[in-house]
């Protein structure tokens, strides 16, 4: 049913409580004659669905107006290793192609990988050919997040490696709460940072004074974490993390010279987690002067 008729759903107010409410029309009927190939696709057929390696494509350059991703985490997730868990019975109705006869989903190519270096390579690959098939003007948008170091000048040598810069980082809500593994941890993080990319042949933006990166960042990532406060929702020490790190490495981005970029990020590491201590324990005091009786008890 809702293939050939579907909706989406509209928050609208019903006697005082929010509720959704279902809109037809905006989107056409679901079902289409799907293309094998990508000349296929261009000869008309309306979709087209390929599995594979993403850093080798059938694409035609300059083909593709966004590309939209939500690439492995580095080293916190292993796809593969948790898609094997249902290969084991699903490769015998895969049917053709000889999918049947594979034991693993796991490749010696896959970006996932416990090693920044290989990691950053293999991502750079993705994205460099993310590249060549983004028109002049195009997006790569991906989320991501992640606690440590290495993982964030990992996604900065693989975007800027592959002729990227980033013009926008927007923090939102992604994770649950109440999930097992954010139970577990120490310090869980509940968000993801949306990253906004474009061609450097496309961005006109000046390059900002490496020696401010950190003061420019924290401003930002200040403002943005007062806006999740303002909703009531006070961000734990990692949050705060992956807001600032998006925003450190956002304006690395601009700059021409991805080795001077690597060097200052390794250089200012001190300083930076510094940074983020400052910034969480501002947002503590303000939670904590926002409810009286909490405030109250910290100072007993």
């Amino acid at each position: 049913d809702y293939c050939e008729n579907p909706f989406e759903l509209c928050v609208v107010e019903k006697d005082g409580k929010l509720t959704g409410e279902k809109v037809y029309g905006l989107s056409c009927p679901l079902g289409y004659d799907v293309a094998e190939t990508f000349p296929e696709f261009i000869e008309g057929k309306s979709l087209y669905l390929s599995c594979g390696d993403s850093a080798r494509t059938d694409l035609a350059p300059e083909s593709v107006d966004a590309v939209v991703t939500d690439p492995p985490f580095f080293d916190n997730v292993h796809y593969s290793q948790l898609a094997d868990f249902f290969h084991v019975w699903q490769r015998h109705i895969l049917g053709k192609n000889g999918h049947h006869a594979v034991h693993t989903t796991r490749s010696f190519a896959e970006v996932q990988a416990s090693d920044p270096e290989v990691f950053a390579e293999r991502l750079r690959g993705v994205w460099g050919e993310s590249h060549r098939v983004l028109r002049r003007g195009g997006l790569l948008v991906f989320t991501y997040h992640h606690s440590r170091p290495a993982g964030w000048r990992a996604i900065l040598q693989a975007l800027v490696g592959a002729g990227f810069v980033i013009v926008a980082a927007h923090p939102i809500k992604a994770e649950m709460s109440v999930a097992a593994p954010k139970q577990q941890a120490k310090e869980p993080i509940d968000l993801d940072v949306i990253l906004v990319c474009r061609k450097r042949t496309d961005f006109a933006g000046d390059t900002p004074n490496i020696s401010t990166v950190v003061a420019d960042a924290t401003q930002a990532a200040t403002e943005q974490v007062v806006r999740f406060n303002k909703v009531g929702r006070y961000l734990g020490r990692n949050d705060v993390r992956v807001v600032l790190m998006a925003q450190v490495i956002k304006r690395l981005s601009l700059y021409s010279s991805l080795a001077e970029s690597l060097h200052w990020l390794d250089s200012q590491h001190t300083t930076i987690e510094r940074t983020i201590g400052r910034v969480y324990e501002v947002q503590q005091v303000a939670e904590r002067m926002s409810h009286p009786r909490r405030a109250q008890l910290s100072l007993w």
